[in-house]
């Protein structure tokens, strides 16, 4: 009976060239990556426009840092959210159709100041009655003598 020997691998007794092609992935599909966009992305043309223009590609999200320690838990911000979609689920869907279907859109003209108006106008905001105030006199009883 003849023994197996054992090969232990070193950097010196094979070929890592030979042995990474055998084992390894070789992805020969065509690229589905946006080759227009080379340019735009690369990190040095990022970083070159940025010493030029003083300004950040408009996607980047600046990281936003303080104290939000009076945050809910996970699962109550959760409910929160998903009771927010179906609120707005409630508009009709033409006015949702105005906003692309998207809650935040929604949010955002509700908040801005200068959209009150036209909010009222579709019927978004409540209109709120002006009570005016009624003058009340007070008139002081004559003292009754027992």
């Amino acid at each position: 009976m003849r023994k197996r020997e054992i090969f232990v691998r070193s950097s010196f007794n094979y070929d890592m060239d030979a042995a990474s092609n055998e084992s390894a992935l070789k992805c020969e599909d065509d690229s589905l990556a946006i080759q227009s966009a080379e340019e735009e992305s690369n990190i040095n043309t990022i970083v070159r426009r940025f010493g030029l223009t003083g300004e950040l590609p408009n996607d980047v999200k600046v990281p936003q840092s303080g104290d939000f320690s009076n945050l809910p838990d996970f699962h109550t911000a959760m409910n929160l959210v998903r009771k927010t979609q179906e609120e707005f689920l409630r508009i009709p869907a033409d006015l949702r159709a105005r906003f692309n279907n998207d809650p935040q859109s929604f949010m955002a003209f509700i908040e801005d100041e200068s959209n009150r108006e036209e909010a009222r106008r579709l019927g978004l905001l409540k209109v709120i009655p002006v009570v005016e105030p009624t003058l009340v006199k007070v008139v002081s009883e004559p003292a009754q003598n027992s």
